[in-house]
């Protein structure tokens, strides 16, 4: 059972949020969803989440003249939305902000 543990996550309480997200890289995360990975993009966004709360890293990128926010409604896991809201305190970065960056953090991984 360790190979499901090492590549499915398990089954935790979510918390429905609406978030914020840069088109462009909801857009990409759409293409990698439905060309390329078995996964939805929530999950992605998960998994993006999961990454940076254990990495911490939190690289700002700088924002482009064209970039679009449009608000997505996620199921967003307990765990993790407890370690935005950590990191939020931490480093006095919005709960959006955060996400971006995890997204774009695993985007360019």
């Amino acid at each position: 059972m360790k190979i499901f543990d090492k590549y499915l996550l398990k089954k935790e309480k979510t918390i429905p949020k609406k978030i914020d997200i840069d088109n462009n890289l909801y857009v990409t995360l759409e293409e990698l969803a439905n060309n390329k990975y078995d996964a939805s993009v929530n999950k992605m966004v998960n998994v993006a989440i999961i990454e940076l709360i254990k990495t911490e890293n939190i690289n700002i990128y700088e924002k482009r003249e064209d970039q679009l926010l449009v608000p997505h409604s996620f199921l967003i896991r307990e765990s993790s939305y407890l370690g935005l809201e950590k990191l939020r305190e931490k480093y006095g970065i919005s709960i959006c902000k955060l996400v971006n960056i995890a997204i774009n953090n695993a985007l360019n991984s």
